[in-house]
């Protein structure tokens, strides 16, 4: 027995130092994708800044990236482009061009999430975030919200998230402002899922989108949802006359719109939702719909551990606000990648505060290679001139005294 207990711990301490040398092994490789991954993002043509300019689009996203992951501002992480350099450029934004950035990173790591799932169909979920906002209330892009952290005003995010288990992933973002009209978001939604061609088996989308033209839209796009039922009068009439619960009605009408009203009931506490999912789905157990409604909450992890990269900022310009938040999202979905991409059955590879420590240390290293003198005058192939350049930027930083 003794002798069996001694093979077994042999076997058990053999296995744990084969897992760890295999975890260090991927652990060593990080560094490099991840540095890859980010210079991605980094080297995006956001804006389109004059040749003769003494910065670049470069400086000006880089700066931006710092930033987000050291969770401070840019007046604090700015280098090569001081704060108002930053500003000044940023101010020529566009909603268009910071859509499109998100998107052409999206489309990249949507190829990675295909392959590690396969063919599979996705839980989407739908959803409107908050940037809550304490200046004065006409400021423009501000809008109207609940009540939350001492203030009635926010920027307003839309947000569509993969909440599959082993996957919480953004896959768009889209500044809100003016309420109403939430069938136009759906629709740039429904739009790029068919662009990225994903597989979607379910949408998961809050209350605020029960109405008729979101419901019109998506079932002439095809596309399955769950949606909480709005308790109104119409609700408390249908609760009163079904003799038990769980009820269904299945010409239940949203302004004309015909769907299915799924009522529930749970330790005496009565809701329901709304749903176009054939009834061979949850026929034998109608709960199985709150089991699949309660993935929406994934989006909720999403957006707490992308808050942790969130730029801090008093501009009140909305398009500089929707790029600082799209930014926190990127380098979120960045840890996503990473940990898809290394991690097996689940396991996370890469903690948040690991990767804000990679990041900061890759910038950190590319600093000092690029203040170093004998890195720039080592390459042939610089022209005199910008050799100058290079001397005016050491000259700024206080390195002079390394040139050679």
């Amino acid at each position: 027995m003794v002798a069996f207990a001694s093979t077994s711990d042999q076997l058990q301490t053999k296995t744990k130092t084969e897992a760890t040398t295999m975890k260090m092994g991927i652990s060593d490789k990080i560094p490099a994708v991840l540095k890859q991954q980010a210079r991605k993002i980094t080297s995006y043509d956001l804006l389109s800044i004059g040749k003769n300019a003494f910065h670049r689009c470069f400086d000006i996203v880089q700066t931006a990236v710092e930033a987000a992951i050291a969770a401070s501002s840019i007046e604090a992480k700015a280098k090569s482009a001081n704060a108002d350099t930053v500003f000044y450029h940023l101010d020529k934004l566009s909603v268009e061009n910071v859509e499109n950035m998100l998107k052409s990173h999206v489309r990249r790591a949507v190829g990675l999430v295909k392959r590690r799932f396969g063919n599979r169909k996705f839980a989407v979920a739908i959803d409107y975030t908050d940037e809550m906002f304490y200046g004065d209330e006409n400021t423009e892009g501000i809008v109207g919200t609940k009540h939350k952290k001492g203030s009635n005003y926010a920027f307003k995010y839309l947000t569509v998230n993969i909440v599959t288990n082993g996957c919480r992933f953004f896959l768009f973002a889209y500044p809100v402002f003016q309420r109403g009209d939430n069938w136009v978001y759906v629709e740039k939604t429904l739009d790029l899922l068919g662009e990225l061609g994903l597989r979607v088996h379910v949408l998961l989308l809050d209350r605020e989108f029960n109405e008729s033209k979101t419901l019109d839209l998506l079932q002439d796009r095809d596309y399955r949802y769950i949606i909480p039922a709005v308790q109104n009068s119409k609700f408390d009439r249908l609760k009163k006359t079904a003799e038990r619960f769980p009820a269904i009605a299945r010409c239940w009408e949203v302004a004309g719109i015909e769907t299915t009203m799924i009522m529930l009931e749970e330790e005496g506490h009565i809701y329901g939702y709304v749903t176009n999912l054939p009834e061979e789905f949850y026929k034998d157990n109608v709960y199985v719909l709150s089991e699949l409604y309660s993935k929406r909450w994934g989006i909720e992890t999403a957006h707490r551990v992308e808050d942790d990269f969130r730029i801090y900022t008093t501009t009140k310009n909305g398009f500089i606000r929707y790029f600082f938040f799209v930014i926190s999202v990127l380098i979120y979905n960045l840890w996503v990648w990473v940990n898809l991409t290394f991690g097996v059955d689940g396991i996370i590879y890469v903690k948040v505060d690991e990767l804000r420590q990679l990041l900061m240390k890759m910038f950190e290293d590319f600093w000092r290679w690029l203040s170093s003198s004998d890195r720039w005058f080592s390459l042939h192939s610089l022209e005199n001139g910008k050799r100058a350049l290079f001397v005016c930027f050491w000259l700024l930083t206080g390195s002079a005294e390394a040139l050679p």
